[in-house]
């Protein structure tokens, strides 16, 4: 019963860990959207179109929500800008919780970050078996911080350090390992299908 109680609360615990910083970007996101419904419906209406065009309000919103992320990514490419963000990143974005994780899983989503995340499989006990995981950090030691996820709960598990010599790197995206683990098993052929795929080349 207390393996019970504690499976539940722990499983628990990962998932508010996820939905929390989940929750803070879609309601800063929908304070954003919010706006620019607004500005929109105002600038529909000063034109002289019907003002109850949903579609039309939505579709300029939506655009209009793109076309800042896009000009932000532009701008934080410029000098000044990458300090603006470094100086939001060490002031302000650590104290969201969960934003350094989130944001490397992003970037590692897009494919602008290949190390954090990386999809690996691990031998922790020198032995045959072998688990999956997820290469989290380098150390300067040549070990390695890992993500050992528990099936079927993808964002609970535990945290190893082992030898970098002890991972073998997977060329299979992190929604492919993040499927197989939380299906307990299944579709983890695809992980290694791609690495054979590719070692054939």
């Amino acid at each position: 019963m207390n393996r019970f109680i504690n499976f539940v609360k722990t499983t628990a615990i990962g998932g508010l860990l996820v939905i929390v910083p989940i929750a803070i970007v879609l309601s800063v996101l929908a304070q954003i959207f919010y706006s620019l419904f607004a500005l929109a419906q105002k600038l529909v209406a000063d034109i002289g179109l019907a003002v109850n065009d949903a579609i039309l309000i939505v579709a300029i919103a939506l655009v209009s929500l793109v076309a800042l992320c896009f000009f932000t990514g532009l701008f934080v490419r410029t000098r000044f800008g990458e300090s603006s963000r470094n100086w939001l990143k060490l002031n302000v974005a650590r104290r969201i919780p969960m934003y350094n994780a989130i944001a490397s899983l992003t970037n590692r989503f897009a494919g602008l970050d290949g190390d954090k995340f990386s999809p690996v499989e691990v031998d922790l006990f020198n032995s045959d078996a072998r688990a999956i995981g997820f290469l989290i950090e380098e150390l300067p030691d040549n070990r390695c911080a890992v993500f050992i996820p528990s099936a079927p709960v993808a964002t609970v598990g535990k945290i190893y350090v082992v030898h970098s010599s002890k991972l073998l790197q997977l060329n299979a995206s992190v929604a492919d390992t993040i499927t197989a683990v939380s299906q307990w098993g299944v579709d983890t052929n695809a992980l290694y299908t791609k690495v054979s795929d590719d070692s054939t080349d």
